[in-house]
């Protein structure tokens, strides 16, 4: 998978790109059959766990998974995504050299109680590490408005880290133009492709269906491994 220069030119200018289509129904159904067996091993979910996150409202009496983080170590399905060219290929024509695998996760966004997350940028949770990180946002299911899509704020990379609330992350509206915020509903197997400066957020998921995506980071080699789990993390659930 390669992007176009136009796409190449869009990241480097604006700190996204939006790639329809890289992954086909088989894939698609294999990453939704890794992310349900995935629940499985965590099990059960409850707040607290290690590399979990739980919805803070419960559906119909069920507490329901808000992230899992990190993943590949419990599926081998994901671990191969990871690695897989079809996007490795674009980030690495995005940083014109090999990259290193820094984060993975999976937002589960539950039908009717998924959250949604403030206006933030990535790197003000990773200031220890490059500012060079970038992050596929892979849609494992359609979405539309209802199920709190993704938006950003293009060319708030260029910006550095902007000014911030109380909490020390989520941004304030004040401090950026959000009438030039995107909204991007798209459909299964599409992928965005972000800057970890690039200013983002996403609404609750208010429809009946999951808005389930794997979230997958990397950092260029040149940066070095930058790898941030714990081996005492990556132990749980072996």
């Amino acid at each position: 998978m390669m992007l176009n220069l136009k796409l190449v030119q869009q990241y480097r200018e604006q700190g996204y790109c939006f790639v329809p289509g890289v992954f086909d129904q088989v894939s698609l159904d294999g990453f939704r059959q890794a992310a349900n067996e995935l629940e499985d091993v965590v099990s059960p979910i409850e707040r607290g766990k290690p590399r979990l996150q739980v919805e803070k409202d419960p559906d119909d009496g069920h507490a329901k998974l808000r992230m899992i983080e990190p993943l590949i170590d419990l599926s081998p399905t994901l671990r191969d995504l990871s690695a897989d060219r079809r996007i490795l290929g674009m980030v690495e024509q995005i940083f014109c050299e090999p990259a290193y695998l820094f984060e993975d996760k999976l937002n589960y966004k539950p039908a009717r109680v998924g959250s949604g997350f403030p206006l933030h940028q990535d790197w003000s949770y990773w200031k220890r590490y490059s500012n060079n990180l970038l992050s596929l946002f892979i849609h494992l299911d359609d979405a539309p408005l209802e199920t709190g899509p993704m938006k950003l704020v293009p060319g708030t990379h260029r910006m550095g880290l902007l000014k911030t609330e109380d909490d020390g992350h989520h941004i304030g509206l004040e401090e950026i133009a959000r009438r030039q915020m995107l909204t991007f509903e798209a459909n299964a197997g599409d992928v965005l492709i972000f800057h970890c400066l690039t200013a983002h957020e996403s609404e609750p998921n208010l429809s009946d269906k999951d808005r389930r995506a794997i979230v997958i980071t990397y950092n260029p080699c040149s940066d070095g491994n930058q790898y941030r789990y714990s081996p005492e993390l990556l132990s749980t659930y072996h």
